[in-house]
């Protein structure tokens, strides 16, 4: 249920239509919609530029801390060091699938902010994982 509205936002903060979305969100007051949010990951939906056309993004948006433990849960064995990450699937109901995992300490609203706006600005995006940056290992959060 979204953390940034009423419990009844309507059909249209779901759409993947990016004309009906964005305008729920400019109706609403909105650059993003907050679905879940902890320290250390959250779920949003929000517009952007992909492929030559604007389009709704639905995303998890994770610590690389996170990241590190689920994957650790998964498969003891795995190396123990990650690096940022974007990753779009295919579309699907509710939009482009997004995963992105930052070396962040946590995920709190300037974070998702600067995430947001870093999708939007990044127009070489591509279908698939891509990683970028520094390893970074196992750290507390």
């Amino acid at each position: 249920m979204p953390e940034n509205g009423s419990e009844d936002v309507g059909a249209d903060a779901f759409s993947a239509d990016p004309a009906r979305f964005k305008a729920f969100l400019q109706q609403s007051g909105q650059d993003y919609l907050l679905l879940a949010h902890s320290d250390h990951r959250a779920e949003l939906r929000f517009t952007g530029p992909f492929e030559g056309r604007e389009v709704v993004w639905h995303c998890e948006f994770v610590t690389l801390y996170r990241e590190l433990k689920r994957l650790a849960a998964d498969d003891p064995s795995r190396p123990c060091r990650l690096r940022n990450f974007i990753e779009i699937g295919a579309p699907v109901t509710q939009g482009f699938p997004v995963r992105v995992g930052l070396a962040v300490p946590r995920i709190d609203l300037p974070a998702i902010a600067k995430m947001v706006r870093m999708l939007r600005q990044y127009r070489n995006l591509r279908r698939g994982r891509h990683e970028y940056g520094e390893p970074v290992g196992p750290a507390s959060p």
